[in-house]
């Protein structure tokens, strides 16, 4: 029954796309502290800040989810290509930080985040993730997993990319 009801109270979430200037201290603050409840990365309010794109997830106004198209990185994306054996431009950008609080799980979000990032999207993405949940997220939103997995500080990661053609 607890469930139905945390399922149920998803229609009172708001996710929008934003630059990370429109965003206030206190609200990057709290995307940073959403990012961190994941603990699958390391972020702080220059990188967040860099970001090409975020979309926010709120809960009245509380912010409760957070995702990014991060600025393009070309050693990074060269990198991540050396490290699967997957060859894509270095010019690709990076969907990342996809996180959400977990007492707001199950309700969607991490979709509506991905789903909200790439409504204003221009051309391919590449992503990098461990986590089950979240490969279902890329999976549904049209990436696809490509080459092979490698080491990461904690996990295997591996690589998923959209609209690479």
């Amino acid at each position: 029954m607890a469930d139905n009801l945390k399922n149920n109270a998803a229609a009172e979430y708001i996710v929008n796309a934003c630059a990370p200037g429109d965003l206030s201290g206190p609200e990057l603050a709290a995307c940073i502290a959403v990012i961190k409840s994941g603990g699958a990365v390391v972020v702080n309010s220059v990188k967040l800040r860099s970001a090409k794109l975020l979309a926010v997830a709120r809960s009245g106004n509380e912010i409760v989810g957070v995702g990014s198209i991060k600025r393009v990185r070309t050693d990074r994306a060269s990198g991540i290509a050396d490290k699967s054996g997957f060859a894509f431009p270095a010019q690709t950008p990076e969907l990342g930080y996809v996180a959400v609080d977990p007492q707001h799980w199950r309700n969607g979000l991490s979709h509506r985040l991905v789903a909200a990032l790439l409504a204003g999207k221009q051309g391919g993405l590449f992503a990098t993730t461990f986590d089950e949940r979240m490969k279902k997220t890329l999976a549904a939103a049209g990436f696809t997993q490509q080459g092979r997995e490698w080491p990461g500080r904690n996990h295997q990661l591996s690589l998923w990319v959209e609209d690479l053609d």
